[in-house]
């Protein structure tokens, strides 16, 4: 039998062998070198995916982290001054003017806006505290921002009112006074380019203060003395710049080499003589200082014990204005007379933009009736104990209105208790229906922190310590401000010991005595 041959394989299944190990061979080299497979590029993604949301969430972190520091600091700086809306009149001898923030004014009395305040507390960083800063230079652009000193006016229990913060005074009333407004924003500047330049403020001299009036509004000229060395160029250069930052409606004129004025709207408010020496001639033997008398009136006492224990400190008297609402009215006004201190009530009064704007609650206004004005203060004295006296909080219209305020003046009558007028507007009546109700009656001078920077502030109470040379008494009234006790407290070191600091009631008497 026939040995059977092995039978060879086709062709075709042969090359289909070789296909297919070629196919097999394929598949298993593109797995190994070729594209990944679907599950491994979906997580290859992934991965990517969250290194890039890793990284972004780092930038915004650390975004975040700078935009919240950037936030902190600008909370420590004081907050712009006045919002009332500035015409522009642009002085001949001025550079272009930059826009930055304004000195702050929102808690004294500037403009004819008035707000509740916002609460908040904040501590100023700047810790200088003296005006004759060496190594000024007035080729550094102008400050825009004020260099308030305040931190040392921070008691042990961090704040010297509640809230510290300069914007966050409650119930605050602003001044309808524009000509006023610009002769503060004058004042500032000057004080700003005395410390860029690093002139000490002694060689500053006010040489007189006289209460003018234009169209109805009262104002302050001031006729004033510096010694500037042998550079009066480089302080004009630089004060010129200042002007241009702070007080826009604000003209300055160079009158001759050593004299210079400046105008406010249009009306002369300075004159400054510059000296070629460095130090200014004192007041001549014979220059009327005996019974130059000066009464500090602090309104809006009562919300912080911090600012009464700070004040109790000056080694001067300082009058509390206390508001009869407040959180610690009668444990303040307590303290204050335990201490020896004047206590007066700061009496809530309608405002121009009332209801817009609100003075706070025991507040008096022109819509009530005799009997309810009465009991309202009858009500608000029993909150104030040992108050000797009434000024007005708020008030630019019930002081207009002479039926409200002769109210006021009758239900005071018999009572032992004077009067201050705070003016709040130049149309007060208060003043004089108070005299004609025969009650003891005063008239505040200064405001003294409508802006607020403690150098402006000694600024302010300087003019109020000349306004009392020249007219023999004064009022300045302030606020419990970090910036307004600090300058009271560096103020006591400088001041000018010639003027007599007293109460209200010891300047009204003495005034009573010297009409006789």
């Amino acid at each position: 039998m026939a040995a059977k041959r092995p039978q060879k394989k086709s062709s075709t299944a042969k090359g289909d062998g070789t296909s297919g190990r070629s196919r097999g061979s394929g598949t298993k080299s593109g797995t190994r070198k070729g594209s990944k497979t679907p599950a491994a590029t979906e997580k290859t993604l992934t991965r990517l995916v969250i290194v890039i949301m890793g990284v972004l969430c780092l930038v915004f972190t650390v975004m975040a982290g700078y935009w919240l520091w950037q936030g902190g600091a600008d909370a420590t700086r004081p907050v712009p001054p006045s919002k009332t809306e500035r015409q522009k009149t642009p002085a001949a001898t001025s550079p272009a003017r930059p826009t930055p923030a304004q000195p702050s004014a929102t808690a004294g009395k500037v403009q004819s806006g008035e707000a509740s305040r916002t609460t908040g507390k904040g501590v100023h960083a700047d810790a200088q505290s003296d005006a004759s800063t060496p190594g000024g230079d007035a080729d550094k652009a102008a400050p825009s921002v004020p260099r308030n000193a305040t931190s040392d006016a921070v008691d042990g229990e961090g704040a010297v009112r509640a809230p510290v913060n300069a914007g966050a005074l409650p119930y605050e009333e602003s001044l309808d006074a524009p000509l006023e407004e610009g002769v503060k924003q004058v004042d500032y500047a000057l004080v700003q380019t005395l410390v860029r330049l690093g002139i000490a403020r002694e060689r500053l001299r006010i040489a007189s203060v006289e209460t003018r009036n234009e169209q109805g509004e009262s104002y302050h000229f001031q006729q004033m003395t510096l010694g500037v060395g042998d550079a009066p160029d480089r302080f004009v250069k630089a004060f010129v710049e200042a002007l241009s930052v702070w007080a826009e409606r604000a003209q300055m004129r160079k009158k001759a080499d050593d004299l210079i004025e400046v105008y406010v709207g249009g009306v002369l408010t300075h004159e400054i003589t510059l000296s070629l020496y460095e130090s200014v001639e004192e007041p001549r033997p014979g220059t009327p200082v005996e019974g130059a008398l000066l009464a500090i009136v602090i309104d809006d006492i009562g919300e912080s014990m911090g600012a009464v224990r700070d004040l109790l400190k000056l080694d001067y008297p300082v009058t509390f204005a206390v508001w009869p609402r407040s959180s610690h009215a009668r444990e303040a006004a307590e303290a204050a007379h335990r201490a020896g201190r004047e206590v007066m009530i700061h009496q809530p009064m309608e405002p121009l933009k009332y209801p817009s704007v609100k003075p706070g609650p025991g507040a008096i206004y022109v819509r009530m009736g005799s009997d309810e004005i009465e009991a309202t203060l009858r009500d608000n004295l029993a909150r104030v104990p040992h108050a000797v006296g009434l000024n007005n909080h708020m008030g630019s219209r019930f002081t207009q209105d002479t039926r409200g305020v002769r109210a006021v003046c009758d239900a005071l009558e018999g009572k032992g208790l004077f009067v201050l007028d705070s003016v709040t507007h130049s149309g007060s009546v208060f003043y004089r229906e108070a005299r004609k109700a025969g009650l003891p009656a005063g008239k505040r001078n200064v405001f003294l922190d409508v802006i607020h920077d403690k150098r402006n502030i000694m600024f302010q109470l300087d003019k109020a310590a000349r306004v009392a040379h020249e007219q023999g008494v004064a009022v300045a009234i302030g606020h419990p401000l970090a910036e307004t006790v600090a300058a009271l407290k560096e103020w006591q070191r400088t001041r000018d010991k010639s003027v007599r600091i007293v109460t209200m009631r010891q300047l009204l008497d003495a005034e009573t005595t010297a009409r006789r």
